[in-house]
């Protein structure tokens, strides 16, 4: 029997990291740097256009909250479609993925305080989308969202590529071999501001004030420039969820062809392999090689030729 998702239910994409480790894959021959997340594989749709229709899977685009950064509007403003004003959340430049997230959610708390969501990278490629999909409705899904906990989405190692560290995300144990963190998750709104108000409780106190006075979030405001000014990098596993593993439970995706290409090596590979769908013939590319074309003044053309492109946001 189909299970609802509550009317309430949000989306945050997460799309304001800059990529500092594959940012020589995604530089252009004049030295630009394109975040990968608006670079497109072989030519089709961005990484970022990719997540846009995942979330318009989940929700209508006026419960779409896309976290993104003041030095990419170059990037995003020109072509992004029309998520309505509070759709588009601007954060004054990257501070890692705890304020990422929490820039977004407090926006969100002030519209809609019981509000739930469903929050993800848009950096990430995935082959079978109608699987993964159908695993982020399951998670979103009225009764798993009001437990309580947050939802967080894994994916068993067999079905990854080498390299990736592999670790329960539930516990504060040592990695664990078997599941991988796909960077997923799901829950209430202030299930997840409590948690910030345990693990950065200053912070918290000290940036709601701050969006309740904000009047347009793709502007920030003086007060967020400067409260940004003073953050240190934040890793919002490691800062928030490590930290309090009572209030997770885990899910396990199916094989569904999920890659992280947050390294100059994974990407590469990927592309190859996509690359290597329409061409017979091609030898084996092995990871040392990956590597040689990954890193130095090979890499640049070795990402063009495999058809790495930027492309505009179109509806």
């Amino acid at each position: 029997m189909m299970r609802s998702r509550p009317r309430n239910l949000w989306v945050v994409i997460l799309a304001g990291g800059h990529g500092r480790a594959s940012v020589v894959a995604t530089s252009s021959a004049q030295g630009v740097c394109t975040p990968k997340q608006y670079c497109s594989f072989n030519g089709g749709p961005s990484l970022l256009q990719l997540t846009l229709r995942r979330a318009l899977r989940l929700v209508p685009r006026n419960r779409i909250a896309l976290s993104v950064s003041e030095p990419h509007r170059r990037w995003w403003e020109p072509a992004l479609w029309p998520l309505r004003r509070s759709g588009v959340v601007v954060q004054p430049s990257d501070r890692g993925t705890g304020l990422g997230i929490l820039l977004p959610l407090l926006v969100i708390a002030r519209v809609d305080p019981t509000a739930r969501f469903i929050c993800f990278p848009s950096d990430h490629y995935v082959e079978n989308e109608e699987v993964l999909v159908e695993s982020m409705q399951q998670a979103t899904n009225a009764e798993i969202l009001n437990c309580g906990k947050l939802t967080l989405l894994g994916i068993s190692a067999n079905a990854m590529t080498a390299g990736l560290g592999y670790r329960s995300p539930t516990a504060n144990d040592p990695p664990v071999a078997g599941i991988c963190d796909t960077g997923i998750v799901a829950g209430l709104v202030q299930t997840l501001l409590d948690m910030y108000s345990k693990a950065a409780p200053t912070l918290l106190r000290n940036l709601r004030p701050v969006v309740d006075e904000w009047l347009d979030p793709r502007v920030p405001s003086a007060k967020l420039i400067s409260l940004y000014a003073g953050q240190p990098v934040g890793d919002f596993s490691r800062d928030v969820l490590r930290r309090q593993p009572a209030r997770l439970q885990s899910a396990t995706l199916p094989p569904c062809g999920w890659k992280d290409v947050g390294t100059p090596v994974r990407l590469v590979t990927t592309l190859w392999a996509l690359r290597s769908q329409d061409e017979c013939g091609r030898p084996p590319v092995t990871e040392a090689n990956i590597l040689h074309l990954s890193l130095g003044s090979a890499s640049i053309p070795a990402a063009r030729a495999m058809g790495m492109q930027t492309e505009r946001l179109q509806e």
